[in-house]
C-alpha cells in the first residue's frame, strides 16, 4: 500500500471510530419545544332574545270552490231555437236573452186568449144587466122564482167563463214570454247546449250561467274542531293558479249536522270575487283564524332552513349552540318556536355560513 493510501485509510479508519465513540458518549440534543397554538378569536355575531307573545292560530282545511249561483237554464216551453245572442263566456245582467224560441205560435195564441177574455167580459156584462133589470120584478112577483133563479145562474155561469179566459189568457201570455229565455241573475255563460234550428222540450236545458263574482269556499270540517266553528270567522285560502297570493272569506253557513259517513260538518265561507280570477272548481289550501295563544318567538332571520330541517343558533356561555328547532305559525317579523329554543335564549340572527356549533362567539357592540 502506497503511503498516499495508507494514510487515506488511518484518516477514514478513525473517523468512524471517532463518531462511534462520540454517539455513545452523548446524549442527544432534546427536540426544540412545539411551537404554542393561538387561540381563535370570536366571531362577533348579532342577537335577540327568545320572548314569549301571542302568536295567531290557525285550523288548517282543504276545501273547494263553488258558485253561490250556478244554474243550467231551462226552456220551459217547447219550440225550435231561433237565436242564441250569446256565448260561452259572455258576461250576462238579469234578464238578458240567452235564447230566442220561434214565438209566432205562442203569439197567436196569445190573440185568440185575449178576444175570448172579450167574448166573455161581454157576457157577462148582459147577464150583469138581464139580473138588474129583473131584479125589481122578482120582488114584485112579476117574473117567476124559477126564471130569475136562471138569470142569476146565467150570470154566475158568465163569470165563471170570463175567470176561465183571463186565466187561458195568462197561460198564453206566460207562454209567449217563456219563448224569450233569459239569464235569471247577474253571471257569466259557462256553456251553452243548443243552437240556432234546434227544437227544444219544456225540460231542455239552454244553457248553463254561473255567478262568478260571489263565490262560496266549501271545506269540510273534521268532528273533532267542529267547535273552534263560528259564523263570521276569517278564511284565508290559497289556490294553485295565483302561488303566494292569499285570499279571504268569512264564515256564513255552517251544517246542521255532522255527516256520519265521514264524521264532519260541512262549513261555507263567502268570497267576493271582484277582480274575477277565481273559477269554481278550484281545489284550496284554507286556515280558519283562532284566538291567539302566548308562545316562545323568535325573529324570522334567526331561523336557517337546510333541505327538511330548521336550525337556530343560540349563544351560550361564549359559543355557538347549534339547535334543531320545530317551528309554527309565524307572521312577518316573528316565528314560533314549538321545540328547540327556551324563553330568553339568545339566539344568532342571519346566521351565516361560518356558524357552526362549539365556535366562539360573542355579542356584536
Amino acid at each position: 500500500m502506497t503511503p498516499i493510501f495508507r494514510n487515506c485509510y488511518h484518516v477514514l479508519v478513525f473517523g468512524v471510530l471517532a463518531g462511534s465513540f462520540t454517539g455513545c458518549g452523548k446524549a442527544p440534543a432534546a427536540a426544540a419545544p412545539a411551537a404554542e397554538m393561538k387561540a381563535p378569536e370570536p366571531v362577533s355575531v348579532k342577537t335577540a332574545a327568545a320572548h314569549e307573545e301571542p302568536m295567531p292560530r290557525y285550523l288548517r282545511l282543504t276545501g273547494e270552490i263553488t258558485a253561490a249561483q250556478n244554474a243550467a237554464v231551462a226552456a220551459d216551453t217547447a219550440g225550435k231555437v231561433m237565436e242564441t245572442p250569446v256565448e260561452r263566456g259572455s258576461a250576462v245582467k238579469a234578464g238578458d236573452v240567452l235564447v230566442q224560441l220561434d214565438s209566432r205560435t205562442a203569439t197567436l195564441n196569445l190573440a185568440e186568449a185575449e178576444a175570448n177574455v172579450v167574448q166573455a167580459k161581454s157576457k157577462l156584462d148582459l147577464a150583469e144587466s138581464e139580473v138588474k133589470r129583473n131584479a125589481p120584478l122578482a120582488q114584485m112577483k112579476a117574473v117567476a122564482e124559477t126564471d130569475f133563479a136562471r138569470i142569476k145562474a146565467d150570470r154566475d155561469s158568465a163569470a165563471a167563463s170570463l175567470a176561465a179566459a183571463e186565466a187561458r189568457r195568462d197561460m198564453s201570455r206566460k207562454t209567449l214570454g217563456d219563448t224569450t229565455i233569459r239569464a235569471p241573475f247577474d253571471g257569466t255563460v259557462a256553456e251553452r247546449f243548443v243552437t240556432a234550428g234546434e227544437y227544444v222540450m219544456a225540460d231542455s236545458k239552454v244553457a248553463r250561467v254561473v255567478d262568478l263574482q260571489h263565490l262560496r269556499l266549501l271545506v269540510n270540517v273534521a268532528e273533532p274542531s267542529v267547535g273552534l266553528i263560528r259564523e263570521g270567522q276569517k278564511v284565508e285560502f290559497s289556490v294553485a293558479p295565483y302561488p303566494g297570493e292569499v285570499f279571504t272569506g268569512v264564515v256564513k253557513f255552517i251544517g246542521a249536522a255532522v255527516r256520519a259517513e265521514t264524521r264532519d260538518l260541512q262549513v261555507e265561507a263567502e268570497v267576493v270575487n271582484t277582480d274575477g280570477r277565481l273559477r269554481p272548481g278550484l281545489f284550496a289550501e284554507a286556515r280558519l283564524s283562532l284566538p291567539p295563544q302566548k308562545t316562545v318567538t323568535v325573529p324570522v332571520s334567526a331561523v336557517r332552513t337546510d333541505g327538511s330541517s330548521q336550525k337556530v343558533w343560540v349563544l351560550e356561555a361564549g359559543r355557538l349552540d347549534e339547535r334543531l328547532v320545530e317551528t309554527g305559525e309565524s307572521d312577518k317579523e316573528r316565528v314560533e318556536i314549538r321545540r328547540g329554543v327556551k324563553k330568553g335564549e339568545s339566539v344568532v340572527l342571519s346566521p351565516g355560513a361560518d356558524a357552526a356549533d362549539g365556535v366562539p362567539a360573542k355579542p356584536a357592540a
